[in-house]
């Protein structure tokens, strides 16, 4: 006979955290192309977002288990907005509000590099987001200054507990801002490389396979973000 067992679903996407999605992430990644996974996928689904053991998983009504893993997909399936600002509880327990870069285009080369290598990172997303916000330093009348980068290690940790809601929509927006950006360098590059091409006849073939070799590296690299982005619409 089943019995009723009470376990947190979460009702927004901001109630699940990062570290929750990433471990769930390694976990399915592992076991996706396991035809017969299914079920695991959806016991690991809930244990780790609902925080309810295997044991009880096996105790709970069906229509129970079958309504918290639909709750759980259809968060997963959202497409959050951007936020700038958003407030997280630390360990020691005081609040503490983090503000997203202000001005992207005054972003530091540093700043840059280790963004666009952990963003697309499951398993150091948490880096990432330690670059993209920080504790805001002053705020006055929806402006803000956030506090020095200091590297990913300053707060990699605490940014494990980022509501999933913000990591997933700075991810969107990164990748867009990304695709623009490279975008914009290959129109450059083309000009570039088409106008050695009219100067130097003897090297047009070489130039051709240049700007092929660009393009498909570009677009190689751009549908590699875009499955990476799109994993937050995964349902087991």
């Amino acid at each position: 006979m089943t019995e009723t067992v009470f376990f947190d679903v979460p009702n927004e996407l901001s109630d699940i955290q990062l570290h929750q999605w990433q471990k769930y992430v390694n976990i399915y990644n592992k076991n996706k192309d396991d035809a017969n996974a299914t079920d695991f996928l959806n016991i690991k689904m809930l244990d780790i977002f609902c925080g309810i053991s295997q044991q009880d998983l096996k105790e709970i009504e069906l229509a129970q288990f079958e309504g918290a893993l639909n709750q759980v997909n259809r968060l997963l399936s959202q497409t959050p907005k951007l936020r700038n600002t958003f407030k997280m509880v630390g360990t020691d327990g005081v609040e503490v509000e983090f503000g997203l870069i202000p001005n992207f285009d005054k972003m530091s080369y540093g700043e840059f590099i280790d963004l666009e290598k952990y963003l697309y990172d499951d398993s150091n997303l948490h880096r990432a987001m330690a670059v993209l916000y920080r504790p805001i330093k002053h705020k006055n009348k929806g402006k803000y200054l956030i506090h020095k980068y200091k590297g990913t290690e300053y707060l990699a940790d605490v940014m494990k507990h980022t509501p999933l809601d913000i990591v997933l929509a700075s991810r969107v927006f990164f990748y867009r801002l990304a695709t623009k950006l490279s975008n914009y360098t290959m129109v450059y590059t083309l000009k570039q490389l088409q106008e050695m091409d009219g100067q130097e006849d003897n090297r047009s073939v070489k130039n051709g396979e240049t700007i092929k070799q660009y393009i498909h590296s570009l677009e190689k690299m751009l549908e590699e973000s875009e499955k990476l982005l799109n994993f937050q619409s995964i349902s087991a």
